[in-house]
């Protein structure tokens, strides 16, 4: 997805650590301070400049947070103190002025903090599966439409697995829909376990999940593929949950076209699997072939 220069610009600021943040709203602080300072001294007469503090606070709130928003909140304070003591002027008005001005700055960032906290967990929310915390289908897509662009910049290659539970429904009905729900959180715990902090892992529907792999060949994601079945298989046995899942493994070796052709792929190796019995795994490579090989469920210890 194409980006404005806005929100690239927004997105490299996101992207930035909270020193970054703080330093730029203290150098801008300082500006300020500095032309406050300048501006009183060639006129002659006070001009509070209490509205530019704003920017630096309202910065550092939005992209560093509410603590850090203090800190500016309180230098942008105490440089407003320090020019008014320039002219001498009485100290209980300074320190009403210090005051309300740092009362001021202090409700906008906590006010911006909090509306910032607010947006995120909303986006976070539509991003996410409710019961177990992995990605939804719509944020999944956008994450593998972002490493097809990646891929086609680097060339490197990059892996996904799609998996389906085998016959689910009977936990469901042996067991009622909460072991059923259980079950699925176990599955996303036994992936997380597994894989990188790098890879994205996705619930796309019922019973349904998908992991990315990037910059990872066939030969790598087998490896990790292989232990997240065992984890998972161990899981299911320890709670004789009859269940087990078959999973298609696509390696692209060069970009598909869409993001939903590449999970597509990756859903027909994994029907494939099925086909051949359940509980199975099924490996392809793009555009190389379809269907590599099969391979068979691991002994439970």
């Amino acid at each position: 997805m194409l980006k404005s220069p806005l929100n690239r610009y927004l997105s490299f600021l996101d992207h930035r650590g909270k020193t970054f943040h703080i330093v730029i709203g203290f150098i801008c602080t300082l500006l300020l301070g500095g032309i406050d300072y300048l501006a009183d001294i060639v006129t002659g007469m006070d001009f509070t400049l209490a509205f530019f503090y704003l920017l630096p606070v309202s910065f550092v709130a939005w992209f560093a947070g509410r603590n850090a928003g203090i800190i500016i909140a309180l230098a942008c304070a105490a440089t407003e103190t320090i020019v008014y003591l320039t002219f001498n002027e009485s100290l209980i008005l300074i320190g009403w002025k210090s005051i309300t001005g740092l009362g001021f700055f202090l409700v906008v960032t906590f006010l911006l903090a909090r509306i910032r906290r607010l947006l995120q967990d909303e986006r976070l929310q539509s991003r996410t599966d409710p019961l177990t915390g992995a990605f939804n289908y719509r944020a999944f897509v956008e994450v593998v439409a972002a490493e097809i662009l990646r891929m086609g910049r680097r060339k490197q290659p990059c892996t996904m697995a799609y998996m389906d539970l085998d016959d689910f429904k009977k936990v469901n009905d042996s067991f009622g829909h909460a072991t059923g729900d259980m079950v699925l959180q176990r599955v996303v715990t036994a992936i997380y376990r597994t894989i990188r902090k790098t890879d994205v892992v996705a619930r796309l529907g019922g019973d349904e999940f998908a992991i990315l792999f990037p910059h990872t060949d066939r030969e790598a994601a087998s490896v990790v593929i292989s232990k997240v079945r065992q984890n998972f298989l161990s899981a299911l046995e320890n709670n004789r949950w009859e269940t087990t899942c078959s999973i298609g493994v696509l390696t692209c070796n060069s970009p598909t076209e869409t993001a939903d052709e590449m999970i597509t792929l990756a859903d027909r190796l994994m029907y494939n699997a099925k086909r051949n019995g359940k509980n199975d795994i099924r490996y392809g490579v793009y555009p190389e072939n379809v269907e590599v090989r099969a391979v068979p469920p691991p002994a439970l210890p």
